[in-house]
């Protein structure tokens, strides 16, 4: 062999050896990206995961808390309604004198 072949060998086996570490430097590279970005998916996923469940337990929560005040304003209703009707049999009876008025119409009687 010629000097010139040799020299042209050699170059082509150092550009190939060179190629080859840029390929797997790359190659290294790409996956740590592809593992970082797979573990950012994954957070996010798991954060997601975390605001849903804290949604539906604030939406839970409200809607007990609705029905419960509609509860309460049935059951105060009742109860108006009850004391209204005891009133008026009381003031049929002639046992009350005085209507009930705004305070400060203030009470005769």
């Amino acid at each position: 062999m010629d000097l010139t072949a040799v020299t042209v060998a050699v170059i082509g086996a150092l550009a190939s050896i060179a190629a080859a570490v840029v390929a797997a430097v790359a190659t290294a590279r790409s996956a740590g990206r592809n593992a970082e970005t797979a573990e950012r998916t994954a957070l996010h996923q798991v954060e997601a995961d975390a605001y849903k469940r804290a949604r539906e337990t604030y939406e839970g929560a409200m809607a007990r808390m609705e029905s419960e005040l509609e509860r309460q304003a049935r059951e105060l209703d009742v109860l108006h309604r009850q004391m209204a009707r005891g009133t008026r049999r009381r003031r049929a009876a002639g046992l009350v004198r005085w209507a009930m008025r705004k305070p400060s119409e203030g009470r005769s009687g």
